[in-house]
């Protein structure tokens, strides 16, 4: 029943913050707020454990990257700091379907994503469902992404959203092409249980598992489990 009750107040709340998307957008030379460069640097991390640098040795014309349930975005800068550290071009997309959710300033999470959106090189927000994302990618990232009804609720979402298997499937679909590489985390091993099969399901080969821990003071409280998981054998 709680569940019930919970979904349909998530449908209306979700309806309603989808129709008023005004903007308020941040000036371009604002600081970025602490907690956020601390969550940058944690995510940095992770990176580091997963080496994706090692992953850049190829040298293209340009890299498509897109970030699924990017929240704000803020992640953008980081992935193409990686990039540029291996000399390569990096075009970002950041895809969000809750993309006008309101902070405590009034902001949407669009709005901040646009301002860090301008922090990378060539970097794109798309405030929609990744379902409707068709561009071939060489990595996507899949960061904490919903797979169970309680997270999805706990969050503000309809379950009418949820829908991981089709995640992994679109995503399986965009990188076969150019063989690309998808990168997945969870911040329980029970979820990341769940997702690593759902990405066996859609066809990835996966990468051994990896788990960023917090610190004292870190942003993220939960630990971060995490792997790559390839469309080719490598």
């Amino acid at each position: 029943m709680f569940e019930r009750l919970k979904n349909a107040r998530n449908r209306f709340d979700f309806f309603v913050r989808s129709c008023f998307t005004w903007s308020r957008s941040l000036p371009d030379k604002s600081p970025i707020p602490s907690h956020e460069l601390s969550f940058q640097e944690e995510i940095r991390e992770f990176f580091e454990l997963l080496r994706l640098s090692d992953h850049l040795g190829m040298k293209k014309e340009k890299w498509v990257v897109s970030d699924v349930g990017t929240k704000n975005f803020s992640v953008a800068p980081v992935i193409d700091e990686i990039f540029l550290e291996q000399n390569q071009e990096v075009e970002i997309h950041g895809i969000e379907i809750d993309a006008y959710r309101r902070l405590s300033d009034f902001r949407t999470r669009a709005d901040y994503a646009r301002f860090f959106a301008k922090k990378a090189r060539a970097a794109f927000f798309h405030p929609i469902n990744f379902l409707d994302f068709q561009k071939e990618c060489d990595w996507v990232f899949l960061l904490n992404p919903f797979v169970s009804e309680g997270p999805t609720l706990a969050w503000g979402l309809p379950l009418n959203t949820l829908q991981p298997e089709a995640i992994f499937q679109n995503a399986f679909q965009l990188l076969r092409p150019k063989k690309g590489t998808l990168v997945l985390s969870n911040p329980s091993e029970d979820e990341f249980l769940i997702a690593s099969e759902m990405a066996k399901k859609a066809g990835f080969r996966l990468g051994p598992p990896i788990t960023w821990r917090p610190q004292t003071g870190s942003v993220q409280k939960k630990p971060r489990w995490g792997r790559l998981c390839f469309t080719v054998n490598r």
